[in-house]
């Protein structure tokens, strides 16, 4: 009987499947306000930075996706057996997202810099933001479709990682390390400089440079922790298999730090950046006023129909 149900056998990659699908499917929600607030606003939707944040979101809540798939993969392991195909092609994406996220975050990072030293307008593309966006389009856009030809992403158990026999898929993990280290060191040194230029800028004008020096020593703090986690996740990811005894536990809890990266880059975007967090405040509000009103509509509809047939009778 249980060999012929369609859930896993394996009660414990079961349960890791289960834990999956409700840590990812909890942020859709989340990103679906954030998305919602950085579009509504105008002042928000036309900033260049809040573009490629936006874009940041896109990526997340995508690779939130792919992980939402990974439970339901493991939950009915008959799609692993059945479509392996798809199964990679869904975990060729999700690290692909992964990597676009360094990226974006190289480019936003040296966007600020053209915005804080070089008089760059903050709601105009730069030729070189053009540049930087396509070449990266490009490159990304190369390892996913590769990945998906080669098939060289596999789920071996809870935890994706790349099939060493397909060729060149060491050369991809290695581009990964080359990616990755650099862009994050180049991000988090572009936020101490901007930090640096809005400090000494204060000094010249305190009042109008104050609100700029809070919002950028917000963004520092999300960049400061996100470069330090993602960097503490890349070192585990690569360095697992020496440190660490593998286990399905094992492999679940690196790939659930990589499932609560969204986690925290939504969390700490609305921590950190007033204007968004007013905004999707403000979006949550009028949602629940919203739905409070159609309630409050519905039963003075129920209450007048109730009554005009008492009346009636």
């Amino acid at each position: 009987m249980v060999q012929n149900s369609v859930f896993n056998p394996d009660p414990e990659l079961l349960v890791i499947g289960v834990i999956y699908t409700i840590l990812t499917a909890v942020v859709f929600p989340v990103y679906a306000l954030i998305i919602h607030a950085l579009h509504s606003r105008s002042d928000l939707r036309e900033n260049i930075s809040y573009k490629l944040i936006n874009l940041l979101n896109y990526c997340d809540v995508s690779q939130a996706f792919c992980h939402f798939l990974t439970g339901i993969f493991l939950i009915f392991p008959f799609f692993i057996s059945e479509l392996d195909v798809f199964v990679r092609i869904v975990g060729c994406t999700a690290n692909t997202l992964w990597l676009a996220t360094f990226v974006i975050m190289t480019i936003l990072s040296l966007a600020r810099i053209g915005i804080a030293f070089f008089n760059t307008k903050h709601d105009k593309w730069s030729i070189w933001m053009i540049v930087a966006l396509v070449v990266g389009s490009i490159y990304i856009f190369m390892i996913w479709i590769i990945g998906c030809i080669t098939q060289n992403f596999q789920l071996t158990g809870p935890n994706w990682s790349y099939d060493m026999t397909v060729k060149f898929a060491e050369l991809f993990a290695n581009l990964e390390l080359v990616l990755c280290f650099p862009t994050l060191i180049l991000s988090f040194c572009s936020y101490i400089l901007i930090i640096y230029s809005i400090y000494k800028k204060r000094r010249i004008s305190q009042l109008e440079s104050s609100s700029s020096f809070r919002t950028e020593v917000g963004i520092l703090i999300q960049a400061t922790i996100l470069t330090t986690y993602m960097a503490v996740l890349i070192t585990f990811w690569h360095n697992a298999e020496s440190w660490f005894k593998m286990t399905n536990v094992t492999l679940a809890s690196l790939n659930c730090g990589w499932i609560l990266f969204s986690h925290l880059n939504s969390m700490l975007l609305i921590a950190t950046n007033k204007g968004v967090r007013n905004q999707v405040l403000q979006s949550f509000c009028n949602r629940l006023s919203f739905r409070q009103s159609s309630r409050e509509g519905i039963l003075q509809h129920v209450s007048s129909v109730t009554l005009k047939n008492n009346y009636v009778s």
